[in-house]
Formats: structure tokens, C-alpha cells, sequence
């Protein structure tokens, strides 16, 4: 084990709050044997209990755990919800899913000699990152006056050999809308997708992570603004940009030209956002006015969105759905090999279903749905969700 539990730090914190193992054990719904492992280093606790450890006792994800120095260690990046802020025990979590997606590695139907390219020195400027799309755009076949669809997106994630894993996280306060983990001694990439999203930033967040797939070098804020730009780069081209530019200039009122952004979103399944910044970003980089649609645009969109299906919905995956069907998605629409990866490794290490719940970071009750699906082998049918898509 490469970590375990800061018990000197943790103690103080538990004395400052008046609190024995007896009373931490019932605040995080566990055995006392359960928290006497932990501080004696018998075991180490999954990464819900980790995070509610961390709640309890006021502290950070450094403090809580001592780890011993990774050269290597997952490489994770988050796309939040609106502007919810990612903690020091969200990214520990991550990064303790990306050590079990390590013991996945071996049984990934992948090339093990050669690895998918990348760019060479990506950079956050708005030349390069036009140049970049532009090069993906001609290799995915769809001009720069087009748009371009899911399945094109999706396609070309699996060029790379990334591993797409679609969860259904609903609306739960802290979760991230997408969760991206680089595994630098493998160099694979999981990227898991919480399909409980709206249609058109579904697609914007497909394309936000090719741009991180791109660009395996960048850290932090730069990759994520760089994989943003790419994104909105990528999904509304410069040529899509200048022309709308221009017909903005047509209308006289906000109120008119937010209503033909959203004319244009609709048609190229895409956010009102994502084309309201390409418009302005091509405007900056040619020293052209700039549009001024703020607050109003953020209000509209937000009424915009709640007239479309969330992705879930979309693909008729409502619940009480089965876990049949879950697996079926996750194989036919986004052609991921991770259910049939999982049940290999789960059937030749006798993992039981806490492993499948820390690995989705799911409820322990359908971790155990999953587990008895997959151990009993009820595959799915293959029947193509696309038209039940509508993309």
C-alpha cells in the first residue's frame, strides 16, 4: 500500500471535536472494528469514507492521508458542474480510482508496443488551436461550414484508444459532469461521462476531452483552458464563427441576436455558449468589436436547455432501467471494451462487488447489481441506440 491514513493528524482533529473511534465509527455509519483497522494501517477506506472522513473532521485531503512519493501517479482533471469547486479529496479520490483502473490495464484489447499520437508542444493560442481542430476536422472528413455529430466525436476517442466509461450520477451536489484520468506508467486514459447531462454541453464535454487526449503534456488551468478552447474551436469552427459574426450585425436588439445563437446551437446540437464565445474569440483575434450579451444570454440559455432531453433520457435509458441495458450503451454507442475488461479481471481475481463500487463510484447496492450481472454473464444483445439518439 502506498498510503495510508495521517492517525497523529487525524487524532488531534478527532480531540478537538470530543470524539472517540466508538463516535467516529457511528458518524461514518461503520463498525468500530472497521475505523481500529484504519488506525493500525490494516486497511485503508474506500473513497466515499474517505471523503466523509474528511467532512467530519474539517479536514483536507493532504492532511488526511499520508502517501509515499509516485513518480507516476493518475494524472485527473474534472469538468464540474457550473462553479463548484474541486477539493483536495475530490482529486484524491480520483486518483485512487485511476490506481484500480491500473489493474484493469493488462486485459485492454490495445496495441502494447505503439501509443496513439499527440501534439507536440500544445499551446493556449487561438492560431495553434484553430490550426489543431482544423487537422482533427479533416481527419474525422467534416468540412469547416459543417457540423460535426456524436458518433464522430466518439469515433475518434477510440482512434486514441481512450477507454470511455458513461455513468449516471443524476444530480448529486459534489459530482463532476465529466472525470478524465491519465495513467502516465501505462499511458492509457479513462474518461468517464455522467450521461444525467444536457444534449449540447454532452457534446461540448465529448469534445473538451479529445482536446485533453491531445494534449497528455498540459497540466492545471492551461489544460483545461486549452481543451475548453479546443473544444469550442473544434464543435464551431473560425469559418462557422465569421459568418455569424456578420449576420449578428443584422439585428438591432440583444433580445434578436441571442434568438438567432440559439437558432444556430439547435441546429449544430451544441450550447448557445460555445458559439457566443467562438463569435467573440474570432472578434479579439481580429480586432473586431466584441458582442455584449451578458447576463442575458447566461439566463436564456439555462431556459434554452430545459427544453431538451437530457442524454439519459435521449437514449431511453429512464430508470427503473436494467443494468443490461447500462452495458449495452456503454458497448454499442460508445464502443467501450470496460464491461468486458471488467468481468475478465473480476472472474480471474474473484474481485466482489466494493471494488466495481469504488471503481464507479457508485452505491454499494447497484456496485452489487453490477457485479451479479456481470458474474452470471448476461450480455446484451448488440442492437444499435443511435436512432433512439436522434444524433
Amino acid at each position: 500500500m502506498n498510503k495510508k491514513l495521517n492517525i497523529k493528524r487525524i487524532n488531534r482533529a478527532m480531540d478537538k471535536l470530543g470524539l472517540n473511534q466508538s463516535m467516529l465509527a457511528k458518524e461514518l455509519g461503520v463498525s468500530r472494528t472497521i475505523v481500529s483497522s484504519w488506525f493500525k494501517s490494516h486497511k485503508f477506506p474506500r473513497p466515499e469514507k474517505l471523503l466523509k472522513l474528511g467532512v467530519i473532521l474539517n479536514l483536507p485531503f493532504q492532511e488526511l492521508v499520508q502517501r509515499s512519493v509516485m513518480a507516476k501517479e493518475p494524472v485527473v482533471a474534472f469538468r464540474k458542474k457550473g462553479s463548484r469547486k474541486t477539493t483536495d479529496i475530490h482529486i484524491g479520490q480520483a486518483k485512487e480510482m485511476g490506481q484500480l483502473l491500473e489493474m484493469l490495464v493488462p486485459y485492454l484489447p490495445f496495441d502494447d508496443m505503439f501509443q496513439p499520437p499527440a501534439l507536440k508542444a500544445p499551446m493556449v493560442e487561438y492560431g495553434y488551436i484553430q490550426r489543431a481542430a482544423n487537422r482533427i476536422r479533416k481527419e474525422i472528413g467534416v468540412k469547416n461550414s459543417d457540423p460535426i455529430d456524436f458518433e464522430q466525436l466518439i469515433n475518434k476517442l477510440n482512434e486514441f484508444e481512450v477507454v470511455l466509461i458513461p455513468v449516471l450520477h443524476g444530480h448529486r451536489e459534489h459530482h463532476e459532469n465529466a472525470l478524465h484520468i491519465y495513467l502516465p506508467t501505462s499511458k492509457t486514459t479513462w474518461i468517464y461521462l455522467n450521461l444525467d447531462s444536457n444534449i449540447h454541453d454532452f457534446k461540448f464535454w465529448i469534445a473538451h476531452e479529445l482536446g485533453h487526449v491531445l494534449s497528455p503534456s498540459l497540466r492545471g488551468d492551461t489544460a483545461e483552458d486549452f481543451a475548453d478552447t479546443f473544444a469550442q474551436v473544434l464543435l464551431f469552427s473560425e469559418d462557422q464563427a465569421e459568418g455569424a459574426y456578420y449576420v449578428l450585425k443584422n439585428f438591432s436588439s440583444k433580445k434578436s441576436q441571442i434568438k438567432h445563437i440559439f437558432e444556430v446551437s439547435e441546429s449544430l446540437v451544441i450550447s448557445p455558449i460555445t458559439v457566443y464565445k467562438a463569435i467573440n474569440n474570432y472578434a479579439v483575434e481580429y480586432n473586431k468589436p466584441k458582442y455584449n450579451l451578458e447576463p442575458e444570454i447566461f439566463a436564456a440559455t439555462t431556459n434554452f436547455n430545459k427544453q431538451y432531453l437530457k442524454v439519459s433520457e435521449k437514449l431511453e435509458l429512464k430508470e427503473p432501467f436494467t443494468v443490461a441495458e447500462y452495458i449495452k450503451i456503454t458497448k454499442d454507442i460508445f464502443h467501450s471494451p470496460f464491461f468486458d475488461v471488467l468481468r475478465v479481471y473480476l472472474s480471474e481475481n474473484d474481485k466482489s462487488a466494493g471494488f466495481i463500487q469504488s471503481i464507479l463510484d457508485t452505491s454499494i447496492l447497484d456496485a452489487k447489481e453490477i457485479h451479479a450481472d456481470i458474474w452470471l454473464g448476461k450480455w446484451p444483445r448488440q442492437e444499435s441506440y443511435l436512432t433512439a439518439m436522434h444524433i
